[in-house]
């Protein structure tokens, strides 16, 4: 059941990516939660963990003392419908959070479930590869679960790392390929056959869910995507592996 995504450029694929996120944005956090068997609430919890731990004041970063890590202004980028960002705000109550993505149906549902949690957030549509925001304007970037949609992984590392402070920390979350036996075997299957058959019977929707493993099989391995980001400017860059590595979390300074 695989199928093999082809674009004829960039702007093709960023039209895909947002038509098709826009069309599945209804039902986007159900198949979030309930294809990742809601581990996906950990992953985002221990990635903004990642993110505080970083920062230049954090109580667990070296020499920190403690000031200014709960009042970031925080850039979550490819936002979605808002999960991580409103994992920021449980962390960093005091966080200026703003969020932007390329399908606007997300944004309409960040912004309501925003509303609802009587949160402000700053909710607007934007592309990573050209952000629209001044040089050095946020203490930290995030990403969830976007990148792969990404049609040039350097030039929009290189954007991230413009629009940071210095010493801001990007970090991303994003799914990855298990290497130990069985989990590799066992995700491989998942992916290219049990997924799209189940999304596509749930969601009505022909290819969201067969794009999502190709995409991964695309994707670079962890070591390869820390070198983008060290290319696009960024030092001190890590990884964690969670779950089995099933997912992955970068991170990196400016």
């Amino acid at each position: 059941m695989t199928t093999d995504f082809t674009f004829q450029d960039r702007a093709d694929k960023k039209k895909y990516v947002e038509r098709m996120f826009g069309q599945i944005a209804r039902r986007y956090d159900f198949f979030n939660h309930f294809l990742s068997v809601g581990f996906d609430y950990s992953w985002r919890r221990r990635a903004i963990q990642v993110l505080r731990s970083r920062f230049p004041n954090s109580p667990t970063s070296a020499g920190g003392g403690g000031r200014g890590v709960d009042s970031p202004a925080i850039l979550d980028i490819a936002c979605g419908t808002g999960d991580l960002a409103f994992e920021s705000l449980t962390q960093m109550p005091g966080a200026q959070i703003t969020g932007m993505d390329l399908a606007q149906p997300m944004l309409d549902l960040f912004a309501q479930k925003a509303a609802e949690k009587h949160l402000t957030i700053t909710i607007e549509k934007g592309d990573v590869e050209a952000l629209h925001y001044a040089d050095n304007s946020f203490d930290g970037a995030t990403i969830g679960f976007g990148t792969r949609n990404f049609t040039d992984l350097l030039i929009a590392f290189t954007e991230i790392h413009r629009v940071l402070k210095p010493g801001g920390v990007f970090v991303n979350l994003e799914l990855a390929k298990p290497r130990a036996f069985p989990m590799k075997q066992l995700y491989r299957f998942y992916f290219d056959s049990l997924l799209p058959l189940v999304g596509t019977l749930f969601s009505r929707h022909n290819s969201a869910y067969k794009y999502l493993p190709d995409s991964l099989r695309k994707f670079p391995d962890l070591e390869a995507l820390g070198e983008i980001m060290t290319k696009a400017g960024f030092r001190e860059v890590k990884w964690e592996t969670r779950t089995a590595g099933i997912v992955a979390i970068h991170s990196a300074i400016k």
